[in-house]
């Protein structure tokens, strides 16, 4: 029996399709059978071929376009299964198609895939340290309030070359001080002791006045010597 001409039309294909990659393609040559449907057909084989590449279009590149180069085999052989029976494609119901294709990489896109690959492990890379020196920052230096403070002074030596020692003492100190420690304590005394003297200024009553509470607290408290040294 004579075959239909129409019975199972196909044409040769020779293209290329998108990967996961930004500006990478997928190479692909082969042949796709199609059967048209009777509207189609009555337009006549051109018509026919045309339905036929642009559903296959679609539907490599629904496939490929989940693939990173890379992975060509996979890609290829999830193509393979998609194309391998006669099927309709969405936005294409004029026309069924099968395939047999033969995904590749042309050299430039073979160099462009290793470049791809090479930035993308350099990134990798760089994030994957900068994690663990967050970590080791975190679990060796923060953690500990001395050596956080130090870290601390360290990031800030450029700026702190620029202050007197009036702004150090000030601003810096009492931000990188640990309140647990006895000497820091005894600084954050001095410092408010400081700043009552200065607003007492020159009013000759009230410093008298300062100076003889302070004398009776330390008397009371024990400390003679420590009263004594107190001006008068």
């Amino acid at each position: 029996m004579r075959r239909l001409p129409w019975r199972h039309p196909r044409t040769r294909i020779a293209c290329t399709w998108p990967s996961l990659a930004p500006g990478i393609r997928f190479s692909a040559a082969g042949t796709v059978v199609y059967v048209p449907s009777t509207e189609l057909r009555a337009r006549g084989r051109r018509a026919g071929r045309a339905a036929a590449r642009l559903a296959l279009d679609v539907l490599a590149a629904s496939v490929t376009g989940r693939h990173r180069p890379v992975d060509l085999l996979a890609a290829q052989e999830q193509l393979t299964l998609v194309t391998s029976e006669l099927r309709a494609v969405d936005g294409h119901d004029q026309v069924r198609i099968r395939a047999r294709v033969t995904l590749t990489l042309a050299p430039e896109d073979r160099a462009r895939a290793q470049a791809y690959g090479d930035a993308l492990r350099a990134e990798r890379l760089r994030h994957a340290q900068e994690r663990d020196r967050l970590t080791y920052l975190r679990a060796m230096v923060l953690a500990e309030p001395t050596m956080a403070r130090t870290w601390w002074l360290d990031c800030q030596r450029d700026q702190l070359a620029a202050l007197t020692w009036k702004e150090f003492n000030e601003k810096v100190l009492p931000a990188v001080a640990d309140h647990d420690d006895a000497h820091a304590r005894a600084l954050a005394v001095a410092q408010v002791l400081a700043e009552v003297v200065e607003q007492l200024g020159d009013d000759e009553g009230r410093h008298k006045q300062f100076v003889a509470t302070a004398r009776w607290v330390l008397r009371e408290m024990g400390w003679e010597k420590a009263a004594e040294r107190l001006p008068q």
